[in-house]
């Protein structure tokens, strides 16, 4: 059994946490999906110390931190997470361990962005973790899954990666990149998102592409296929990303989607890539960025720890998840603190409003494009800037046991996502491609150009930004559709710096 140990920082911190008494078992919460059973199930367990203690412990947080350095309360906040993980995992991390729960409670993982950890648990081990000092909630785990594909490329970029992007090379752009008017910031404000890191969540990627292996992001404390954890994270070779869900640093079995693309590139580039192959045509709205890719919607919460530690900017999350239960709660609160980290988390807002896979409002959103404050969710329009049929609709609700907002406001946003020109396996820009898979790629494109602009931001003063110069272009005001309007790159930038 593998323990994951998170190194306490000080003593001084552990010491100020106030010490819990053992459980009484009925006074854990258990997530109304569990069942006893004979085969294995993997639990997500709270402790009761958590860092935002309520449910409504979000917005009074960034209030208080509202005049706050982005940077400095990187800091501030994941040391006083991993402090608080570390002084709850210490008093029990020897009962996990036992002998005689050896084979009772496996795979145990610890976390510090949620106080918390994972395991896998036989119904013995389960009644026994619910008697273990300072548990308070048990969520039945909800993984994703994606269709592997076939292993298309090199795990790692030989040469380290250096941006040949160059304004004045620019000889053209496809529609997409024009209607989101990032060249206008290129040229106008010398913008082009240098010193940002964009973490692309997707099922695989090719990354020798040359649109995107310009730019990719290299963790400066790992050598490369060396089969070392050089930087004592607990991954081994995450030079450029990882698979969180696979344990390895192979991020090359990308599945063929939308004809001919790799769903994971067509969004990457659209956010940081430069040219499309052997021409000066930029594919990008954030060419000087860099950024990373990692699978990981299984292990959500290492995936997002990651990233916060290699210092994201944005994660965009192309995926959507159903039937998550009251598990959505532990989704919600996990990317809650991580906001508090300083990263922005953009999630399209899903393909289900029409055709087979059409869902029901208040679900046609799922998560995480449904968390409210903390998820940018981005439905989007075509060129002719109207809704296809396919992008889902708000409102969402909430009414889990623990967040009770009633109906929610979604989507916040729209930015593009029919009939987008995308790169191909080769990096040519030869198809074109539908989705809300498309339209959080552009959204974070922009919100990296805006931290390039200011890297001070606070995420939610970014979102405070996107709501003064969205244009509105549906209904007026708010609108299920459109959320509160259509976003581009020269009006949120303008506005950054006008701060």
């Amino acid at each position: 059994m593998k323990i994951s140990i998170i190194v306490v920082i000080t003593a001084l911190w552990a010491s100020s946490i106030t010490k819990c008494t053992v459980n009484d078992e009925n006074t854990v919460w258990v997530d109304p999906a569990y069942t006893a059973t004979d085969s294995l199930q993997t639990i997500v367990v709270w402790f009761e110390d958590q860092y935002l203690e309520n449910a409504d412990s979000f917005l009074k947080k960034a209030e208080e931190f509202n005049d706050r350095k982005r940077g400095e309360l990187r800091k501030e906040v994941m040391l006083s997470l991993k402090t608080l993980s570390n002084s709850s995992f210490d008093k029990v991390k020897n009962q996990l361990n036992a002998p005689e729960n050896s084979e009772q409670i496996l795979a145990v993982t610890q976390h510090w962005i949620i106080n918390g950890f994972t395991c896998t648990v036989t119904t013995a081990g389960f009644n026994t973790i619910k008697t273990l000092e300072g548990v308070d909630k048990i969520f039945i785990k909800r993984p994703s899954s994606y269709s592997k594909g076939e292993d298309m490329g090199p795990e790692f970029i030989e040469t380290k990666p250096a941006s040949r992007f160059d304004v004045k090379s620019v000889e053209s752009y496809p529609w997409n990149i024009e209607k989101i008017r990032a060249p206008e910031v290129w040229n106008e404000f010398g913008i082009t998102g240098k010193g940002t890191l964009n973490v692309v969540h997707d099922s695989g990627f090719k990354l020798d592409v040359p649109a995107l292996a310009d730019t990719i992001y290299t963790n400066d404390g790992e050598i490369p296929g060396n089969g070392l954890d050089d930087d004592n994270n607990g991954f081994i070779d995450d030079y450029h990303g990882y698979n969180f869900d696979a344990e390895l640093a192979n991020l090359n079995e990308p599945t063929i989607r939308r004809g001919t693309n790799i769903h994971g590139n067509m969004c990457a580039a659209l956010i940081s890539g430069t040219f499309e192959t052997n021409t000066k045509q930029s594919v990008g709205i954030s060419p000087d960025s860099q950024w990373a890719p990692v699978i990981g919607s299984s292990n959500f919460e290492q995936a997002v720890e990651w990233a916060i530690e290699q210092g994201a900017d944005t994660y965009s999350m192309s995926f959507s998840q159903p039937n998550l239960g009251e598990f959505r709660t532990h989704w919600r609160k996990v990317l809650e603190q991580g906001t508090l980290c300083g990263v922005v988390f953009i999630s399209g807002a899903g393909n289900f409003a029409a055709g087979e896979s059409e869902a029901p409002i208040p679900v046609q959103m799922r998560t995480p494009e449904d968390i409210p404050n903390v998820v940018l969710g981005v439905a989007g329009v075509g060129q002719d800037g109207k809704r296809p049929i396919f992008s889902s609709q708000g409102p969402v609700e909430w009414n889990t046991d623990y967040y009770k907002d009633g109906t929610v406001e979604k989507p916040d946003f729209a930015t593009l996502n029919f009939e987008i020109p995308c790169i191909d396996p080769e990096g040519n820009l030869a198809n074109f491609a539908n989705g809300n898979s498309l339209s959080s790629p552009h959204m974070a494109g922009i919100v990296s150009l805006m931290f390039s602009a200011n890297p001070d931001l606070l995420p939610w003063k970014i979102k405070e930004i996107l709501l003064e110069t969205a244009e509105d272009i549906g209904d007026k005001g708010f609108d299920y559709q459109s959320g509160h309007g259509f976003v581009n790159a020269y009006d949120a930038v303008k506005a950054v710096l006008e701060l």
